[in-house]
């Protein structure tokens, strides 16, 4: 509820372990239910071709750094291009969430 996630996105596992300089980090696992359709460029659905794992860093939480781990799905478009689907907390290619 926190990260603000709708489906078909949904938290799998969380992870509290000690990082580095035994820091304390949250490990978020974000996936999507079984058998997902996402929309392509022109609004088509399309199933999941296959997935691309990912890490972002996200906002502390209580002073513990948190990162967010998604096998993103790439889905195959209505044109034939194998593309990945853009993720609900990130802007493509940042290795950051929006927040």
């Amino acid at each position: 509820m926190a990260l603000g996630l709708e489906l078909p996105w949904q938290v799998n596992d969380s992870v509290f372990a000690a990082g580095e300089c035994t820091s304390q980090e949250l490990h978020l696992h974000v996936g999507v239910i079984r058998d997902s359709f996402f929309p392509d460029e022109r609004g088509v659905l399309c199933p999941v071709h296959d997935t691309v794992e990912r890490v972002w860093q996200h906002l502390n939480i209580f002073e513990h750094n948190c990162f967010l781990h998604c096998a993103v799905p790439r889905i195959k478009t209505a044109g034939g291009q194998v593309v990945a689907v853009d993720v609900p907390w990130s802007r493509p290619d940042s290795g950051f969430t929006l927040i």
